[in-house]
């Protein structure tokens, strides 16, 4: 009798912990209200990187004097918010990750909310994966997906990634591309249209890349579809990308923001043009008695120094790899090797790929900056599939070994980067350290260059 009673007295208490399914969908409330302009989805499939890019981007827009609101809805939270419910609410923002997994945590209720909203004339403004995520199909890598909650709301199939900006077939990674607008913006295997499998195009093309001039930026009805990450921040996952291109980029899609939304949410100016250039401005700006044109050391009215110019730099170094491997070669890993499977100019580079794991593998090579004034170390790198366990360094010796750059894990790039440093002109030496521990994993260096004045 007393277990009976005590069993008994076990279910009701656990029936009364566990939630019922009216409960469950009770707690799915929508965090929307009057006041909010724009939504962005944090669920998963929007990868976080991408979501800490769009939280810069609106939080900078914002602080320019923007006067709106935004909050983040969770896969959970898009299908329980009636998005149309809401008249202040101009804007859906699908951020980049990956379409498969956002149409699958969103669902169909989810994908029946965002439709019905844009039905009802709200904007939709989609990022890289935002883009394939809008289309009802599209092909990744040669392969075909049509997946069943893909919003479809883009009426013809987009394709990617565009191998000769990023090639994931070497190695998945974003890399620095410049359109046709001279703005540069991250490229991480956004789609396009008319590339390889697709060819009708719905809308119009705002902005295109410089590559075969593909489209990058498309305006269909009242949507936003970037390939490119316009959102993305410097130093924030990604390097290469300036504070003043990122501004810039910021501005751009601001703009295009309200043009696709019908809002006029404030966005600042670009900055003004410069003033006259010295060799332009009426002025002996050098004091040497000449003037503009004059002044033997113009060379045309846009130079903006009437001064002579400082000698060209010298080169104490320069390495294209194009007659092979003139360097010290150590550590208890794989050496490094001329290589021909990944080159930044020319037909070699010098590369390494699986080094071991905790085994790195150095090429050295000493320089001579005696009697300069100054000194750059110049190169251009490619990375492929670094983890926790990897390591790229690129280091001068001044009584010690001093990295100018050292990238860990997660910091595989899509293509070949450019670096620039200064060193001492104390320096007697430089060398590139790579740990690549699986064989997908691999560095590369070319055109290294040591130049001093």
């Amino acid at each position: 009798m007393k277990t009976t009673t005590l069993i008994t007295a076990l279910v009701i208490s656990l029936a009364l912990l566990l939630p019922t399914e009216a409960s469950a969908k009770r707690k799915r409330t929508c965090p929307i209200n009057n006041s909010t302009d724009m939504v962005y989805y944090s669920g998963s499939g929007a990868s976080s990187i991408s979501q800490s890019w769009m939280t810069h981007f609106l939080d900078w827009w914002r602080a320019q004097g923007a006067d709106f609101s935004y909050v983040d809805l969770s896969a959970a939270e898009v299908g329980a918010c009636d998005l149309t419910a809401y008249p202040d609410l101009d804007v859906y923002i699908q951020p980049g990750g990956d379409a498969y997994l956002a149409q699958k945590w969103i669902g169909a209720d989810g994908k029946s909310r965002i439709q019905d909203f844009l039905a009802s004339g709200g904007a939709y403004f989609g990022a890289c994966a935002g883009w394939y995520f809008a289309a009802g199909d599209y092909v990744w890598q040669d392969n075909y997906y049509d997946h069943s909650n893909l919003l479809g709301v883009y009426p013809v199939a987009v394709e990617g990634s565009i191998r000769e900006i990023a090639d994931y077939d070497v190695g998945a990674g974003y890399t620095i591309t410049t359109l046709e607008n001279g703005l540069q913006a991250v490229y991480w295997g956004g789609p396009t249209i008319g590339y390889e499998y697709t060819g009708e195009l719905a809308g119009e093309v705002i902005e295109q890349f410089t590559y075969r001039s593909l489209p990058a930026v498309v305006r269909y009805q009242n949507m936003l579809l970037t390939s490119v990450h316009l959102e993305a921040f410097e130093n924030d996952n990604v390097s290469g990308l300036s504070t003043e291109a990122r501004e810039a980029n910021y501005r751009y899609l601001a703009r295009l923001i309200n043009e696709t939304a019908g809002t006029s949410f404030f966005v600042p100016d670009d900055p003004e043009p410069p003033g006259p250039s010295q060799c332009a401005d009426g002025m002996d700006n050098d004091g040497d008695g000449h003037i503009d044109m004059a002044d033997p050391d113009c060379a045309n009215p846009e130079d903006d120094d009437e001064s002579a110019a400082p000698p060209e730099p010298s080169d104490v170094l320069f390495d294209t790899f194009e007659t092979g491997l003139d360097w010290a070669l150590s550590g208890p890993g794989a050496p490094w090797e001329i290589r021909t499977d990944q080159v930044w100019d020319g037909q070699f580079s010098a590369g390494i790929k699986r080094t071991g794991a905790n085994k790195p593998s150095i090429m050295e090579h000493a320089i001579d900056l005696g009697g300069y004034n100054s000194a750059t170390l110049a190169y251009h790198r490619k990375l492929s599939g670094l983890d926790a366990s990897d390591d790229f360094r690129a280091e001068y010796f001044d009584g010690q070994w001093v990295a100018v750059e050292a990238i860990g894990s997660g910091r595989a790039n899509g293509g070949f980067a450019e670096r620039s440093f200064a060193i001492p002109v104390t320096a007697t030496a430089i060398r590139f350290v790579c740990e690549a521990g699986a064989v997908s994993e691999g560095c590369w260096v070319d055109n290294v260059r040591v130049s001093a004045h």
